[in-house]
């Protein structure tokens, strides 16, 4: 079953469950289970913009609302990374190779490329993309306190 077809309470237990099983585990093994757990969001086609980041939701409400888009769902992901004490994140949008338009979390200098297709976070190298643009994470930073 989907976690993200379940209540509120759930959702967030399963979030709260996966920080926890992440702790004490190497930066890969965040990025490739946090990838994991957010690619199954059901995603729709508009849910942010990033003209509004500064409007965007924290954490608890970004599961309360759950309404995923590719911006939300990479917001899950970073908001999980930084929970997790990893702050070397850039989020960008990108064209890949296909140039087809892509929203992307790169962990730890590009070493780990989440939010493109599932499975792919080490597989991916950065010049197979082509950044269009730089998101500011200090909005989302302010979320969760960390500033």
């Amino acid at each position: 079953m989907n976690i993200f077809q379940l209540n509120y309470e759930q959702r967030l237990k399963h979030w709260h469950q996966l920080r926890i099983d992440l702790e004490n585990s190497d930066t890969k093994t965040k990025c490739i289970e946090i990838d994991k757990f957010w690619q199954a969001v059901p995603l729709v086609n508009h849910y942010l913009h990033t003209d509004y980041i500064h409007e965007w939701p924290d954490p608890w409400e970004l599961i309360s609302d759950n309404e995923y888009c590719v911006y939300s769902r990479s917001l899950g992901m970073i908001y999980t990374l930084m929970l997790l004490g990893i702050n070397d994140i850039d989020f960008v949008d990108a064209k890949d190779d296909n140039n087809e338009d892509v929203v992307l979390v790169i962990v730890d200098h590009a070493k780990y490329i989440m939010n493109y297709w599932p499975n792919t976070v080490v597989n991916n190298c950065l010049q197979d993309f082509k950044i269009t643009k730089r998101h500011n994470l200090t909005p989302i930073i302010k979320k969760i306190g960390q500033i």
